[in-house]
C-alpha cells in the first residue's frame, strides 16, 4: 500500500516522493473533485517555524508512511471509508498538495 507524494517542498517529503509524516490527513468535507482536496499534513520547508509553534504540528516518522496513515475527511470520495482511505496506492500532487487519488 503506497502513499506517493510529489510535493517536494514539504518537510515530510524525502528521497523522492516519500512521505514521512506520522499521520497524513486529506482534507475538504465537501470536496467533489481532486482540486478541492488538500493534503492537510502539508508544511512547506520553509515556512517550517510556523508551524512548530502550531498544536497540529507532527514530528516527522522514521519510517514512510503508507495508505495505512492516511485519515480522509473527503466525504464524497469512494475510498473514504469512516474517514481512513482504504485505497491501494495513493498520490499527493506537486502543484497544491490535493489528492490525486479522490475518486466520486
Amino acid at each position: 500500500m503506497a502513499l506517493k507524494c510529489q510535493a517536494k517542498d514539504c518537510v515530510y517529503n524525502e528521497n523522492n516522493g516519500e512521505c514521512f509524516a506520522n499521520t497524513v490527513m486529506i482534507g475538504n468535507k465537501n470536496a467533489l473533485t481532486t482540486s478541492g482536496t488538500t493534503c492537510n499534513s502539508y508544511v512547506p520547508n520553509n515556512q517550517v517555524e510556523l508551524y512548530e509553534l502550531a498544536d497540529d504540528f507532527l514530528e516527522p516518522s522514521t519510517n514512510a508512511s503508507d495508505v495505512r496513515n492516511i485519515s480522509c475527511s473527503a466525504t464524497n470520495c469512494k475510498y473514504n471509508h469512516n474517514q481512513d482511505c482504504v485505497a491501494t496506492k495513493v498520490k499527493i500532487n506537486d502543484q497544491n498538495a490535493s489528492c490525486e487519488t479522490f475518486a466520486p
